[in-house]
Protein backbone atom coordinates (compact mmCIF):
# COMPACT_ATOMS: atom_id res chain seq x y z
CA UNK A 1 0.00 0.00 0.00
CA UNK A 2 2.84 2.37 0.83
CA UNK A 3 4.46 1.65 -2.52
CA UNK A 4 1.22 2.41 -4.41
CA UNK A 5 -0.14 5.19 -2.18
CA UNK A 6 -0.29 7.74 -5.00
CA UNK A 7 -2.49 5.41 -7.09
CA UNK A 8 -4.80 4.89 -4.12
CA UNK A 9 -5.06 8.67 -3.75
CA UNK A 10 -5.72 9.12 -7.48
CA UNK A 11 -8.47 6.49 -7.31
CA UNK A 12 -10.10 8.29 -4.38
CA UNK A 13 -9.89 11.60 -6.24
CA UNK A 14 -11.39 10.03 -9.39
CA UNK A 15 -14.33 8.67 -7.36
CA UNK A 16 -14.92 12.00 -5.60
CA UNK A 17 -14.74 13.83 -8.94
CA UNK A 18 -17.16 11.41 -10.60
CA UNK A 19 -19.68 11.90 -7.79
CA UNK A 20 -19.23 15.68 -7.97
CA UNK A 21 -19.90 15.71 -11.72
CA UNK A 22 -22.99 13.50 -11.21
CA UNK A 23 -24.55 15.41 -8.31
CA UNK A 24 -23.51 19.02 -9.06
CA UNK A 25 -24.33 20.87 -12.29
CA UNK A 26 -22.24 24.04 -11.84
CA UNK A 27 -19.76 25.51 -14.31
CA UNK A 28 -17.13 26.78 -11.83
CA UNK A 29 -17.56 30.30 -13.20
CA UNK A 30 -20.46 31.96 -15.02
CA UNK A 31 -18.40 33.97 -17.53
CA UNK A 32 -15.02 32.93 -18.91
CA UNK A 33 -15.66 29.28 -18.09
CA UNK A 34 -18.69 29.21 -20.42
CA UNK A 35 -16.87 31.15 -23.16
CA UNK A 36 -13.88 28.80 -23.15
CA UNK A 37 -16.28 25.88 -23.47
CA UNK A 38 -18.09 27.49 -26.41
CA UNK A 39 -14.85 28.27 -28.26
CA UNK A 40 -13.72 24.65 -27.83
CA UNK A 41 -17.10 23.20 -28.82
CA UNK A 42 -17.49 25.18 -32.05
CA UNK A 43 -13.84 25.27 -33.16
CA UNK A 44 -14.32 22.28 -35.53
CA UNK A 45 -17.01 24.31 -37.36
CA UNK A 46 -15.03 27.57 -37.33
CA UNK A 47 -11.35 26.64 -37.65
CA UNK A 48 -10.16 30.19 -36.86
CA UNK A 49 -11.26 29.56 -33.25
CA UNK A 50 -8.31 27.18 -32.91
CA UNK A 51 -6.11 30.30 -33.24
CA UNK A 52 -8.00 32.76 -31.02
CA UNK A 53 -5.57 34.27 -28.53
CA UNK A 54 -8.19 34.99 -25.88
CA UNK A 55 -9.58 31.45 -26.03
CA UNK A 56 -6.00 30.09 -25.83
CA UNK A 57 -5.17 28.03 -28.94
CA UNK A 58 -3.52 25.01 -27.30
CA UNK A 59 -6.29 24.78 -24.70
CA UNK A 60 -8.93 24.86 -27.45
CA UNK A 61 -7.07 22.17 -29.41
CA UNK A 62 -6.88 19.75 -26.47
CA UNK A 63 -10.35 20.40 -25.01
CA UNK A 64 -12.33 20.50 -28.26
CA UNK A 65 -12.86 16.70 -28.57
CA UNK A 66 -14.21 16.59 -25.00
CA UNK A 67 -16.40 19.69 -25.51
CA UNK A 68 -18.37 17.84 -28.20
CA UNK A 69 -20.00 15.88 -25.35
CA UNK A 70 -21.23 19.06 -23.67
CA UNK A 71 -19.97 20.86 -20.59
CA UNK A 72 -19.67 17.55 -18.75
CA UNK A 73 -17.00 16.60 -21.29
CA UNK A 74 -14.93 19.65 -20.33
CA UNK A 75 -15.26 18.73 -16.64
CA UNK A 76 -14.02 15.22 -17.42
CA UNK A 77 -11.06 16.71 -19.29
CA UNK A 78 -10.14 18.90 -16.32
CA UNK A 79 -10.47 15.94 -13.92
CA UNK A 80 -8.01 14.00 -16.09
CA UNK A 81 -5.45 16.84 -16.17
CA UNK A 82 -5.83 17.39 -12.40
CA UNK A 83 -5.19 13.68 -11.81
CA UNK A 84 -2.05 13.98 -13.95
CA UNK A 85 -0.99 17.12 -12.05
CA UNK A 86 -1.31 15.22 -8.76
CA UNK A 87 0.76 12.35 -10.14
CA UNK A 88 3.59 14.44 -11.61
CA UNK A 89 3.73 16.74 -8.57
CA UNK A 90 4.11 13.64 -6.39
CA UNK A 91 6.84 12.22 -8.65
CA UNK A 92 8.67 15.57 -8.68
CA UNK A 93 8.65 15.69 -4.87
CA UNK A 94 10.08 12.17 -4.77
CA UNK A 95 12.80 13.10 -7.26
CA UNK A 96 13.70 16.18 -5.20
CA UNK A 97 14.07 13.82 -2.22
CA UNK A 98 11.58 15.73 -0.07
CA UNK A 99 9.98 13.66 2.71
CA UNK A 100 6.25 12.87 2.86
CA UNK A 101 5.67 13.17 -0.89
CA UNK A 102 2.10 11.87 -0.59
CA UNK A 103 1.27 14.82 1.67
CA UNK A 104 2.33 17.15 -1.15
CA UNK A 105 -0.23 15.48 -3.42
CA UNK A 106 -2.84 15.74 -0.64
CA UNK A 107 -2.14 19.47 -0.30
CA UNK A 108 -2.75 19.95 -4.01
CA UNK A 109 -5.86 17.76 -3.91
CA UNK A 110 -7.46 19.55 -0.94
CA UNK A 111 -6.77 23.14 -1.98
CA UNK A 112 -10.39 24.40 -2.09
CA UNK A 113 -10.27 26.56 -5.23
CA UNK A 114 -8.19 23.96 -7.07
CA UNK A 115 -10.99 21.46 -6.52
CA UNK A 116 -13.75 23.88 -7.54
CA UNK A 117 -12.05 24.98 -10.77
CA UNK A 118 -11.56 21.37 -11.82
CA UNK A 119 -15.29 21.43 -12.63
CA UNK A 120 -15.09 24.46 -14.88
CA UNK A 121 -14.13 25.29 -18.43
CA UNK A 122 -11.25 27.49 -17.27
CA UNK A 123 -7.64 27.16 -18.42
CA UNK A 124 -5.89 27.12 -15.03
CA UNK A 125 -6.03 23.31 -14.46
CA UNK A 126 -4.37 22.61 -17.83
CA UNK A 127 -1.75 25.30 -17.13
CA UNK A 128 -1.01 23.64 -13.76
CA UNK A 129 -0.65 20.24 -15.47
CA UNK A 130 1.88 21.55 -17.99
CA UNK A 131 3.86 23.17 -15.17
CA UNK A 132 3.85 19.89 -13.23
CA UNK A 133 5.08 17.83 -16.19
CA UNK A 134 7.57 20.54 -17.24
CA UNK A 135 8.92 20.59 -13.70
CA UNK A 136 9.08 16.79 -13.45
CA UNK A 137 10.97 16.38 -16.73
CA UNK A 138 13.37 19.17 -15.68
CA UNK A 139 14.27 17.52 -12.35
CA UNK A 140 14.71 14.22 -14.25
CA UNK A 141 17.26 16.02 -16.47
CA UNK A 142 15.08 15.49 -19.53
CA UNK A 143 15.67 19.08 -20.55
CA UNK A 144 14.51 18.79 -24.17
CA UNK A 145 11.11 17.41 -23.13
CA UNK A 146 10.81 19.98 -20.35
CA UNK A 147 11.54 22.93 -22.61
CA UNK A 148 9.04 21.76 -25.25
CA UNK A 149 6.25 21.29 -22.69
CA UNK A 150 6.92 24.68 -21.12
CA UNK A 151 7.09 26.37 -24.55
CA UNK A 152 3.35 25.78 -25.07
CA UNK A 153 2.31 27.44 -21.78
CA UNK A 154 1.61 30.88 -23.36
CA UNK A 155 -0.98 29.18 -25.59
CA UNK A 156 -2.79 27.90 -22.49
CA UNK A 157 -2.46 31.13 -20.48
CA UNK A 158 -0.54 34.27 -21.40
CA UNK A 159 1.42 34.22 -18.12
CA UNK A 160 3.26 31.25 -19.55
CA UNK A 161 5.76 33.82 -20.82
CA UNK A 162 6.78 34.43 -17.18
CA UNK A 163 7.38 30.72 -16.58
CA UNK A 164 9.35 30.43 -19.83
CA UNK A 165 11.64 33.17 -18.47
CA UNK A 166 12.18 31.24 -15.22
CA UNK A 167 12.98 28.00 -17.05
CA UNK A 168 15.28 29.94 -19.39
CA UNK A 169 17.21 31.20 -16.35
CA UNK A 170 17.37 27.65 -14.97
CA UNK A 171 18.81 26.25 -18.21
CA UNK A 172 21.27 29.17 -18.31
CA UNK A 173 22.52 28.38 -14.80
CA UNK A 174 22.74 24.67 -15.71
CA UNK A 175 24.79 25.67 -18.79
CA UNK A 176 22.27 24.01 -21.09
CA UNK A 177 22.77 26.60 -23.83
CA UNK A 178 21.37 24.43 -26.63
CA UNK A 179 18.12 23.86 -24.73
CA UNK A 180 17.15 27.54 -24.36
CA UNK A 181 16.04 28.06 -28.02
CA UNK A 182 13.63 25.11 -27.61
CA UNK A 183 11.59 27.28 -25.22
CA UNK A 184 10.39 29.03 -28.39
CA UNK A 185 9.04 25.78 -29.90
CA UNK A 186 5.42 26.58 -29.08
CA UNK A 187 5.66 30.03 -30.61
CA UNK A 188 7.29 28.68 -33.76
CA UNK A 189 4.60 26.01 -34.24
CA UNK A 190 1.76 28.50 -33.77
CA UNK A 191 3.42 31.23 -35.84
CA UNK A 192 3.45 28.87 -38.83
CA UNK A 193 0.02 27.30 -38.22
CA UNK A 194 -1.69 30.62 -37.52
CA UNK A 195 -0.21 32.31 -40.57
CA UNK A 196 -2.87 30.64 -42.72
CA UNK A 197 -5.57 32.39 -40.65
CA UNK A 198 -4.04 35.84 -40.02
CA UNK A 199 -1.50 36.09 -42.90
CA UNK A 200 0.88 37.31 -40.21
CA UNK A 201 3.70 35.22 -38.73
CA UNK A 202 3.81 37.51 -35.69
CA UNK A 203 0.14 37.11 -34.81
CA UNK A 204 1.26 35.27 -31.65
CA UNK A 205 2.44 38.65 -30.35
CA UNK A 206 0.22 41.09 -32.26
CA UNK A 207 -3.04 39.40 -31.25
CA UNK A 208 -2.38 39.10 -27.50
CA UNK A 209 -5.50 40.74 -25.99
CA UNK A 210 -3.67 41.76 -22.79
CA UNK A 211 -0.73 43.53 -24.44
CA UNK A 212 -1.63 47.08 -23.40
CA UNK A 213 -0.52 49.29 -20.54
CA UNK A 214 -4.04 49.86 -19.24
CA UNK A 215 -6.94 47.87 -17.83
CA UNK A 216 -10.70 48.04 -18.23
CA UNK A 217 -11.00 46.69 -14.70
CA UNK A 218 -9.09 49.35 -12.76
CA UNK A 219 -6.44 48.48 -10.18
CA UNK A 220 -6.00 47.54 -6.53
CA UNK A 221 -3.67 46.98 -3.62
CA UNK A 222 -0.16 45.62 -4.17
CA UNK A 223 -0.79 43.00 -1.46
CA UNK A 224 -4.01 41.79 -3.13
CA UNK A 225 -2.79 38.35 -4.28
CA UNK A 226 -0.91 37.64 -1.05
CA UNK A 227 -4.17 38.28 0.83
CA UNK A 228 -6.25 36.29 -1.67
CA UNK A 229 -3.98 33.23 -1.54
CA UNK A 230 -5.75 32.09 1.64
CA UNK A 231 -9.03 31.83 -0.32
CA UNK A 232 -7.25 29.72 -2.92
CA UNK A 233 -5.63 27.11 -0.68
CA UNK A 234 -7.43 27.45 2.65
CA UNK A 235 -6.16 28.29 6.14
CA UNK A 236 -3.96 25.25 7.00
CA UNK A 237 -2.16 25.19 3.64
CA UNK A 238 -1.75 28.98 3.71
CA UNK A 239 0.10 28.73 7.03
CA UNK A 240 2.23 25.83 5.81
CA UNK A 241 3.05 27.73 2.61
CA UNK A 242 4.58 30.71 4.43
CA UNK A 243 6.46 28.41 6.80
CA UNK A 244 7.84 26.72 3.68
CA UNK A 245 8.86 30.08 2.22
CA UNK A 246 10.76 30.95 5.41
CA UNK A 247 12.43 27.54 5.45
CA UNK A 248 13.52 27.77 1.80
CA UNK A 249 14.97 31.25 2.34
CA UNK A 250 16.87 30.02 5.41
CA UNK A 251 18.23 26.97 3.56
CA UNK A 252 19.20 29.16 0.61
CA UNK A 253 21.23 31.38 2.92
CA UNK A 254 22.88 28.27 4.37
CA UNK A 255 23.37 26.90 0.82
CA UNK A 256 21.54 23.68 1.70
CA UNK A 257 19.03 23.63 -1.13
CA UNK A 258 19.02 22.21 -4.66
CA UNK A 259 18.85 24.63 -7.59
CA UNK A 260 15.70 22.99 -9.02
CA UNK A 261 13.81 23.87 -5.84
CA UNK A 262 15.39 27.29 -5.55
CA UNK A 263 14.89 28.46 -9.16
CA UNK A 264 12.06 26.47 -10.71
CA UNK A 265 9.73 26.12 -7.70
CA UNK A 266 10.50 29.08 -5.42
CA UNK A 267 11.44 31.68 -8.04
CA UNK A 268 8.81 30.27 -10.43
CA UNK A 269 6.02 30.93 -7.94
CA UNK A 270 7.21 34.34 -6.79
CA UNK A 271 7.92 35.57 -10.32
CA UNK A 272 4.30 34.67 -11.11
CA UNK A 273 2.93 36.22 -7.90
CA UNK A 274 4.94 39.45 -8.17
CA UNK A 275 4.06 39.87 -11.86
CA UNK A 276 0.32 39.54 -11.19
CA UNK A 277 0.57 41.79 -8.13
CA UNK A 278 2.22 44.51 -10.22
CA UNK A 279 -0.24 44.08 -13.11
CA UNK A 280 -3.16 44.61 -10.71
CA UNK A 281 -1.51 47.41 -8.72
CA UNK A 282 -0.49 49.36 -11.83
CA UNK A 283 -3.73 48.59 -13.69
CA UNK A 284 -1.99 47.14 -16.75
CA UNK A 285 -2.40 44.17 -19.12
CA UNK A 286 -6.17 44.09 -18.46
CA UNK A 287 -5.63 42.49 -15.05
CA UNK A 288 -8.85 41.80 -13.13
CA UNK A 289 -7.10 40.80 -9.91
CA UNK A 290 -8.73 37.36 -10.06
CA UNK A 291 -7.42 35.02 -7.36
CA UNK A 292 -8.04 31.99 -9.57
CA UNK A 293 -4.90 32.72 -11.63
CA UNK A 294 -2.87 31.29 -8.71
CA UNK A 295 -4.31 27.84 -9.44
CA UNK A 296 -2.06 27.84 -12.52
CA UNK A 297 0.97 27.52 -10.22
CA UNK A 298 -0.69 25.19 -7.70
CA UNK A 299 2.07 22.53 -8.07
CA UNK A 300 4.63 25.12 -6.90
CA UNK A 301 2.37 26.04 -3.95
CA UNK A 302 1.96 22.37 -2.98
CA UNK A 303 5.72 21.73 -2.96
CA UNK A 304 6.51 24.87 -0.93
CA UNK A 305 3.68 24.03 1.52
CA UNK A 306 5.06 20.48 1.93
CA UNK A 307 8.42 21.97 2.90
CA UNK A 308 6.54 23.98 5.55
CA UNK A 309 4.81 20.78 6.70
CA UNK A 310 8.13 18.96 7.01
CA UNK A 311 9.68 21.92 8.81
CA UNK A 312 7.21 21.87 11.71
CA UNK A 313 6.79 18.09 11.87
CA UNK A 314 10.16 16.62 10.88
CA UNK A 315 12.65 19.25 12.04
CA UNK A 316 10.88 20.34 15.24
CA UNK A 317 10.20 16.76 16.31
CA UNK A 318 13.61 15.24 15.62
CA UNK A 319 14.11 11.94 17.49
CA UNK A 320 10.52 12.14 18.82
CA UNK A 321 8.76 9.66 16.57
CA UNK A 322 5.45 9.25 18.42
CA UNK A 323 4.72 12.99 18.97
CA UNK A 324 5.77 13.61 15.35
CA UNK A 325 3.34 11.04 13.96
CA UNK A 326 0.49 12.34 16.13
CA UNK A 327 1.13 15.94 15.05
CA UNK A 328 1.42 14.94 11.40
CA UNK A 329 -1.84 13.00 11.62
CA UNK A 330 -3.68 15.96 13.16
CA UNK A 331 -2.26 18.36 10.59
CA UNK A 332 -3.21 16.10 7.67
CA UNK A 333 -6.70 15.70 9.13
CA UNK A 334 -7.04 19.50 9.32
CA UNK A 335 -5.97 19.84 5.66
CA UNK A 336 -8.47 17.18 4.54
CA UNK A 337 -11.39 18.39 6.66
CA UNK A 338 -10.94 22.14 6.06
CA UNK A 339 -12.61 22.31 2.58
CA UNK A 340 -15.80 20.91 4.17
CA UNK A 341 -15.98 23.52 6.96
CA UNK A 342 -17.98 26.76 6.97
CA UNK A 343 -14.85 28.92 6.79
CA UNK A 344 -15.01 31.66 4.08
CA UNK A 345 -11.85 30.14 2.54
CA UNK A 346 -13.42 26.65 2.33
CA UNK A 347 -15.69 25.26 -0.39
CA UNK A 348 -19.28 26.49 -0.41
CA UNK A 349 -20.71 23.41 -2.09
CA UNK A 350 -24.10 24.93 -2.90
CA UNK A 351 -22.70 28.17 -4.33
CA UNK A 352 -19.44 27.00 -5.90
CA UNK A 353 -20.51 23.74 -7.56
CA UNK A 354 -24.09 24.39 -8.68
CA UNK A 355 -25.52 26.58 -11.41
CA UNK A 356 -26.12 30.16 -10.28
CA UNK A 357 -29.66 31.57 -10.14
CA UNK A 358 -29.16 33.55 -13.35
CA UNK A 359 -27.82 30.43 -15.09
CA UNK A 360 -30.90 28.46 -14.00
CA UNK A 361 -33.11 31.25 -15.33
CA UNK A 362 -31.21 31.25 -18.64
CA UNK A 363 -31.73 27.48 -18.91
CA UNK A 364 -35.49 27.88 -18.36
CA UNK A 365 -35.67 30.69 -20.94
CA UNK A 366 -33.75 28.57 -23.47
CA UNK A 367 -36.14 25.64 -22.95
CA UNK A 368 -39.14 27.96 -23.33
CA UNK A 369 -37.83 29.48 -26.58
CA UNK A 370 -37.10 26.03 -28.06
CA UNK A 371 -40.60 24.88 -27.14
Amino acid sequence: MKKNQIFALLLIYAIISSLTIFFFDGTGDAGDSINHYLYAKFAPLHLELFFDHWAKPFYVLLVSPFAQFGFVGVKIFNVIVTLLSLFFTFKTIQKLDINNSIVGALILMFSPLCFVLTFSGLTEPLFAFFISIGLYTAVKDKFILSSVFISFLPFIRSEGLIIIGVFGLFFLIKRQWKIIPLLLSGHLVYMIAGYFVYKDFFWVFNKIPYAKLSSTYGNGELSHFVEQLIYVVGVPIYILFWLGVINIIWKSIKKRIVIELQILVFLGFFAFLIAHSLFWYLGIFNSMGLKRVLIGVAPFIAIISLIGFNFITEELFKNKRKPKLIFQGLLIAYIVIFPFTSNPAAINWERDLNLTKDQKSATQIGAFIIQ
